[in-house]
């Protein structure tokens, strides 16, 4: 069970390591995204609808915000509570 991680801890994870080599500025983290949601699924071991749905869940939490294709990270450490939960 320990070493299992769900879909959105994965993400979470993908999101955190993203952050990581992302510009940082004053504000939020922000990372251009040049993945399709097909993409990053193959990325974390699940589906495009998984993806999708992940994405819609984490901006409904305010934890990220995806204009275009520029992805901000509005809430790094919600997502670091998922990751060492």
């Amino acid at each position: 069970m320990g070493l299992t991680s769900s879909p959105a801890e994965k993400f979470a994870k993908l999101l955190l390591s993203w952050n990581a080599s992302a510009e940082h500025t004053n504000g939020p983290a922000q990372v251009r995204l040049t993945l399709t949601h097909e993409e990053i699924a193959e990325m974390i071991g699940t589906t495009r609808e998984t993806v999708s749905r992940l994405f819609s869940e984490f901006k409904k939490k305010q934890l990220l915000q995806l204009k275009g294709s520029t992805l901000t990270i509005r809430n790094r450490t919600a997502l670091e509570k998922m990751v060492h939960s």
